[in-house]
């Protein structure tokens, strides 16, 4: 059986990320809400890429999907010319948003702006909703 990401699992992480970022913006003084958001974002990432690569005609090979890293992914898909839509700006950022999947949850220093957050959310958005999954 192929693997697969339904489009709602994708959805319910921007979903996510949106109402933490929102909550954040309603009570700025919890400030570990925005670690919800850059998790859930890098969440959203990862499975859009994976998505792709689960839906494409590609013979892929599961072990080399294990894993968080968006850069990893991306290279994936490079080296073996899949035919996945990544964003220039998700490109550019790869290394960032793949620090957001354990940091996130587990630095206790973890800290991140919330505009930062706002653009990848929009960026991640746009991307989401231009997919055919």
């Amino acid at each position: 059986m192929a693997n697969s990401i339904s489009k709602g699992l994708i959805y319910a992480d921007i979903l996510t990320a949106r109402q933490a970022l929102n909550t954040y913006k309603e009570t700025p003084k919890l400030k570990d809400i925005k670690n919800i958001c850059a998790y859930h974002l890098q969440q959203a990432t990862e499975k859009l890429i994976k998505s792709q690569i689960y839906n494409s005609d590609f013979q892929y090979n599961d072990r080399d999907l294990y894993t968080h890293d968006i850069a990893a992914l991306i290279s994936y898909v490079d080296a073996n010319q899949i035919p996945v839509k990544i964003p220039k700006f998700i490109e550019q950022n790869s290394h960032v948003i793949t620090s957001w999947e354990a940091g996130s949850r587990y630095d206790m220093h973890f800290s991140i702006r919330a505009d930062t957050l706002e653009k990848h959310l929009q960026i991640i958005n746009e991307w989401f909703e231009s997919l055919d999954l």
